[in-house]
């Protein structure tokens, strides 16, 4: 595929300093906000490409984990998607670091495995009450998850606390709220498909095909 390269932007990986994630696909948009006072590197993609381009999840990791941290990735993505406020004095829809680590072209080949993971799932996303909704996950909890509520003041019913067994013993690793990562990946290690694991940490919803060949556009 086309792809383009920042040759004046920096982003090395930890591990490997020879190699610069400075590549892209489709467009490229540089946008100067009045709001941050920053010039901002808008890349614009298909949703399922942008995914393929994401470092949530380990490439050597069970096939269903990924397929389930990668569904709730596309479902917290579409959210916001169609609802493009977050960033909106910004320009654009989803931070390549806070929001989900992004990395792009070179994620993609260095991980076709996940890559895979993606199209295995295309288009599918949580829902609940028949509207897409946004599913947040994190890295490690300490024995049980935090509801929506508990951690940012207004009730999602869809994310509530729930027991996590596979975590017992560690530490919390992140905001709490949702998917805690390590114990999903060992609930597939263990059998459990990638809906059964979704379905325990999101409460009350249904999985749902949201587009096939045809991706969604940014709301106007």
């Amino acid at each position: 595929p086309a792809y383009f390269v920042l040759h004046d932007f920096a982003n090395h990986l930890r591990w490997d300093k020879k190699q610069n994630d400075n590549k892209f696909r489709d467009i490229l948009e540089l946008r100067y906000s009045e709001k941050s006072k920053f010039l901002w590197a808008i890349n614009e993609l298909p949703l399922e490409d942008y995914l393929k381009g994401l470092i949530e999840v380990p490439e050597k990791s069970p096939l269903e984990f990924k397929k389930a941290v990668l569904t709730a990735a596309r479902s917290y993505a579409y959210y916001h998607l169609a609802r493009p406020t977050k960033h909106a004095d910004d320009g654009f829809i989803l931070d390549a670091d806070y929001d989900q680590v992004y990395r792009g072209y070179g994620a993609e080949l260095r991980s076709p495995n996940n890559a895979a993971a993606v199209e295995a799932t295309r288009g599918l996303a949580m829902t609940y009450q028949g509207e897409v909704v946004p599913t947040p996950y994190f890295a490690r909890s300490d024995g049980r998850t935090r509801s929506f509520k508990e951690v940012w003041g207004s009730h999602k019913p869809w994310l509530i606390s729930v027991r996590t067994p596979y975590d017992r013993g560690w530490r919390k690793f992140g905001h709490g709220v949702g998917m805690s990562q390590r114990d999903a990946r060992l609930r597939a290690a263990k059998g459990a498909g990638f809906e059964e694991i979704l379905k325990y940490y999101y409460k009350g919803v249904e999985l749902k095909r949201i587009y096939g060949l045809t991706e969604p556009q940014p709301a106007s």
